[in-house]
């Protein structure tokens, strides 16, 4: 805990290959910690928020170490490390689709999503040490780690938790707290994206990304007795200018719309919850102490770190690099084209991954002595 007992909670987004951001504000934020110095005790995460809140506390124990393992696993990562990318295999699911299209009559299944993210398992059993995580989250390192997934059998958000904080599983409307032992399976399900990647099965259950139900998503944190919330977005908080009559906008493509919808499922809840807190806060601010002590809600301190910059826009400016399979098939979509939005998830390649990361790690140190002192460090 910091020096004032504070149980701070680093909550950490979705948004595919956005989640490079994430990292980049991370490695800043490496950079000020002394060695052995842990500022959270409590992670959470969901869909690629989940994979680097996975890693980051199965490396708790040497925090700063952790945060430069992360930042190497990016820095190396291509799309074939995420998802099956290559000719032969892109064109056997292409294949199996138009197969189910004409020959459905005669009983052909369709394929359980456009791409396969196959690679990314063995990636996490490769990465993290699902061992030592279970030893950090039995404490005095980590009070918990929660990942969020959605359930398709039950219609509801699930968040996995484990840890040594002493809690019972909690149910809220259409969202629930589960203990659990994490495995890769959790974290796939959590990273699960509707229609692009198959659903994953975690104990009978089917689950898909976590962020399609999470209508609060910092309430995990909360419940795992967090009273500081450090939370990373992916999107900047500018508004598009609205378009003329005279601009004559063509109809939005399906690649366009899917964009648009990854975008309100990562993004639109997670700024909507933080409004939420805040107007708590300044709600309970000008109640009278007695009539607050009436009340089960609490102030809860929040700072919230999102880029300064259009994701979109940057990834416009590196669609070049992604593997030809996956151009053909956005060009197919109609996405690959501004606004960028679906590109700006799925692109898992160099030069757009380190512009990410250049961006968090440059918004981090604007606001670096803001965030000091709210981590304490």
């Amino acid at each position: 805990m910091g020096a004032n007992g504070n149980n701070t909670a680093l909550i950490l987004s979705g948004g595919g290959a956005r989640g490079a951001y994430q990292v980049g504000v991370m490695s800043a934020i490496g950079e000020e910690l002394d060695d052995g110095q842990m500022p959270f005790k409590v992670i959470s995460g969901v869909s690629v928020g989940a994979i680097n809140a996975a890693s980051l506390a199965s490396g708790a124990h040497d925090f700063k170490k952790a945060i430069r393992k992360l930042a190497i696993l990016w820095g190396g990562l291509r799309s074939h490390h995420v998802l099956e990318s290559g000719s032969s295999q892109v064109a056997l699911r292409l294949g199996h689709w138009l197969g189910y299209f004409l020959f459905s009559w005669l009983g052909v299944d369709a394929p359980p999503s456009i791409l396969s993210n196959a690679p990314l398992r063995e990636l996490l059993n490769r990465e993290i040490d699902f061992d030592r995580l279970t030893e950090n989250l039995d404490g005095p390192v980590l009070n918990a780690l929660s990942i969020t997934a959605s359930s398709y059998n039950e219609g509801l958000a699930v968040a996995f938790y484990q840890g040594s904080i002493l809690t019972q599983d909690w149910q809220r409307s259409r969202r629930v707290g589960r203990q659990c032992k994490f495995s890769a399976d959790h974290i796939m399900a959590s990273a699960a994206l509707p229609f692009v990647f198959p659903p994953w099965r975690v104990d009978g259950e089917y689950f898909g990304d976590g962020a399609l139900r999470q209508i609060a998503p910092l309430s995990p944190a909360i419940h795992l007795g967090a009273d500081k919330l450090f939370v990373i977005g992916a999107r900047d908080g500018k508004i598009s200018a609205q378009p003329t009559p005279e601009d004559h906008l063509p109809r939005p493509s399906i690649g366009q719309l899917s964009g648009q919808l990854l975008d309100i499922v990562f993004n639109d809840n997670l700024e909507a919850d933080v409004e939420r807190l805040l107007r708590i806060n300044s709600t309970l601010n000008l109640m009278l102490p007695e009539r607050r002590a009436k009340t089960d809600l609490k102030s809860l301190e929040v700072l919230m770190i999102k880029p300064s910059a259009d994701i979109r826009e940057i990834a416009g400016r590196h669609a070049h690099e992604l593997p030809w399979t996956l151009k053909m098939i956005l060009r197919g979509l109609g996405a690959l084209k501004a606004p960028w939005v679906l590109p700006s998830y799925l692109m898992f390649e160099p030069g757009y991954i380190r512009a990410l990361m250049d961006l968090g790690r440059k918004d981090a140190m604007a606001q670096m002595d803001e965030i000091k002192a709210f981590l304490e460090i």
